[in-house]
């Protein structure tokens, strides 16, 4: 049997830059880039001042009238990403093409330069190039890696591309008596550009970095990777009021693991562990993407099913008690057991429209499932 070829670089760095996002970071990042969206549209406006004082100055009309035809062009884009933005999904596939875009309005306002014969300012220019500083920066504001990488890529081949066009098009004089302010065109200083680039989009990885630990941190529960109540309650208050005003459906489910204190006591408490670890991977492997799961406390769980009508939400909570009742899971010091579960439901409007009712409902018909005998669930 012939041996598996190894996967190309390339390969790997494509299905790295198309696997879904964390889950965890998914409404940060959709946080983030709402953003930049109305940090774009901020920007772009207060882009067209300096060329209208310029004009209004009458200092080198020609190149703010250029400033002026860009920052407005600018500022369609930018409305035209932020009505994208606030209308769809988070998609980490949307981020990257509008970082791309970010880096590339740059650029744009850059060539604008050489196709009015201005190479110098196209490849010199002191104060659009820093706006590359900006894009990259922006990328990290959505804690996904993928996106800054794919912004500094963007700015760097931009750059390099911009310098070539100058290099290779325009005349010799042109590139040294330009403009006395903008110097001369060399390689050597288009290069440091572009490595001042790359030092950018490290910086703005490490800050990505640092963002998505503290965002786990905070929102995250360690042992089981879940998220953890506080989390959970921001998110159902947020379902809620999207499920009001859409009038929608809603259910939730609150899962307690049956008998978990007699089973600590006679495994231990690293067999405690490993039972909600197990738990947590079965909730997992049952539920959309769309869905919330967390832990809500000790052996309790919390389960938002956005969109979610009784009839099917019952159901659903059915297949997942019966799921986690047929699975074994490996204890720590060896031998398998199994567990059972309680599930008690609640579905906004029949049972309440806020949070604290749906949570109270949720929990008291939990404690009906444990009062008529366990392993069960109770619902509208």
């Amino acid at each position: 049997m012939n041996a598996a070829l190894p996967e190309s670089p390339l390969r790997r760095f494509w299905s790295w830059i198309s696997k879904p996002p964390d889950e965890i970071l998914a409404d940060a990042a959709r946080d983030g880039e709402l953003m930049v969206a109305r940090l774009r549209v901020f920007v772009t406006v207060f882009l067209t001042v300096s060329p209208v004082i310029g004009l209004l100055l009458d200092r080198d009309p020609t190149e703010n009238w250029i400033g002026l035809g860009v920052a407005l062009t600018f500022i369609v884009v930018a409305l035209v990403l932020a009505a994208v933005v606030n209308r769809t999904p988070y998609s980490a596939q949307v981020s990257m093409i509008s970082a791309i875009t970010d880096v590339s309005l740059v650029s744009l306002g850059l060539l604008a330069f050489w196709l009015v014969g201005r190479p110098l300012v196209t490849s010199n220019s002191r104060v659009l190039f820093e706006c590359y500083f900006l894009a990259i920066g922006a990328s990290a504001l959505r804690y996904d890696a993928r996106v800054t990488v794919v912004a500094g890529l963007a700015a760097i081949i931009e750059h390099l591309g911009l310098s070539w066009l100058v290099a290779a098009t325009a005349p010799a004089k042109a590139l040294s008596r330009d403009a006395p302010a903008y110097g001369d065109f060399s390689w050597t200083s288009q290069v440091s550009r572009a490595l001042i680039l790359v030092s950018m989009t490290f910086v703005a990885l490490e800050l990505v970095r640092r963002a998505q630990r503290l965002r786990r941190l905070s929102t995250g529960d360690r042992l089981t990777g879940l998220f953890n109540r506080a989390y959970a309650e921001e998110y159902l208050t947020n379902e809620v009021l999207r499920t009001s005003r859409s009038d929608s459906a809603l259910l939730i489910g609150m899962l307690d693991v049956d008998h978990f204190k007699l089973f600590n006591d006679t495994h231990g408490h690293a067999a405690g562990d490993a039972a909600l670890k197990h738990v947590a991977s079965a909730l997992r492997s049952k539920v959309r993407r769309s869905d919330l799961i967390a832990r809500y406390g000790g052996e309790e769980f919390l389960i938002v099913l956005p969109g979610t009508g009784t009839a099917s939400g019952l159901e659903k909570l059915e297949e997942i008690r019966v799921h986690i009742a047929l699975q074994e899971f490996t204890l720590p010091r060896g031998g398998r057991e199994k567990l059972t579960v309680s599930i008690g439901a609640a579905s906004w409007h029949d049972d309440g429209k806020t949070v604290d009712e749906l949570l109270d409902v949720a929990d008291a018909r939990l404690y009906a499932a444990k009062n008529a005998g366990r392993n069960r669930v109770v619902g509208p």
